[in-house]
């Protein structure tokens, strides 16, 4: 039975209990109040700056590209600027209503909305999301011992105006070949409240399975249809918070109206037998009863 009371535990256990696991196979996420130390956060946090200080207007290390290339002027959250690494793939977006700047980095490093792609950046990224004991042992019980990684993103939203990202479920992006082996780990670095823009989810609404995305003008998201906003809770999380969350997990974080920075990390990992798949087997796994992918399908942006 789904309830409107979140399922936010006092502090990350060494290890999760039983009931905790079953709390999440029943509601589709776990969230817990303390999990990273407050040096962790700071080291994060500060770690934000320092790419954005090494990397931005840095034509040795990255290229910079207006939006996402051809699909900029078609969806509100693809429009920032673009840095992008040139050795590896890590890169990072601009807000899309901040003009970036070379002779304002810090200033910069606040209005940044996406990271992709960075825990070999920096050594305290690759222990939160590979090392930290905890947290290895809760994506331990959740997914099984031998899991793997699949994703990294920091997610931003600067005060007054950080974009909202709409209700979508992670699947939807993801080409793999299940959908019962992805995890997802959001981890506030910032108070995570209402007002700026925290996480909201639908409680069970893994079960049902993949739902209807569409193309707005603003991103990819659930059709209206899909999903009753009314059904959902907010996760709020001080800085060191995380939230475990289920790949089918319909989920939104609203825009920042505040005048309070909200960063996150966001991590993804798979399970032993989860494999990545090729787009085409995988869109005929993520499909209605009739067939028809029912995900983010980029190529009807070109339209």
């Amino acid at each position: 039975m789904h309830t409107k009371t979140p399922n936010i535990f006092p502090t990350l256990p060494e290890k999760p209990d039983a009931d905790m696991i079953a709390r999440y196979r029943e509601d589709g996420y776990l969230a817990f109040l303390n999990a990273l130390t407050p040096e962790e956060v700071k080291a994060a946090s500060e770690g934000i700056n320092e790419l954005v200080r090494k990397y931005a207007f840095n034509e040795t290390l990255t290229e910079h590209v207006f939006g996402k290339g051809q699909y900029s002027d078609k969806i509100k959250n693809g429009r920032g600027m673009l840095f992008k690494s040139r050795t590896s793939d890590f890169h990072f977006q601009v807000e899309g209503t901040y003009e970036a700047r070379p002779d304002r980095l810090d200033e910069l490093a606040d209005n940044i909305r996406k990271f992709q792609s960075y825990t070999n950046e920096l050594p305290i990224y690759d222990y939160i999301a590979n090392q930290h004991p905890k947290l290895r042992a809760l994506i331990g019980a959740v997914l099984g011992e031998d899991y793997r990684p699949y994703s990294s993103m920091a997610l931003c939203k600067p005060a007054g105006g950080g974009a909202e990202k709409p209700w979508h479920q992670d699947l939807a992006y993801f080409s793999v070949n299940r959908f019962d082996g992805v995890a997802g780990v959001w981890i506030a670095l910032d108070p995570a409240v209402v007002a700026n823009g925290c996480m909201h989810v639908i409680p069970g609404g893994h079960i049902k399975g993949p739902r209807k995305h569409e193309w707005t003008r603003v991103d990819c998201e659930l059709t209206t249809d899909e999903i009753d906003p009314a059904d959902a809770v907010p996760i709020e999380l001080p800085p060191g918070g995380l939230m475990i969350f289920d790949g089918l997990l319909p989920h939104e974080t609203p825009a920042n109206q505040s005048n309070l920075r909200r960063r996150a990390l966001q991590f993804h990992y798979q399970s032993a037998s989860t494999q990545v798949a090729p787009r085409e087997e995988y869109q005929k796994k993520f499909a209605g009863q009739d067939g028809i992918f029912l995900g983010c399908d980029y190529s009807k942006l070109k339209s």
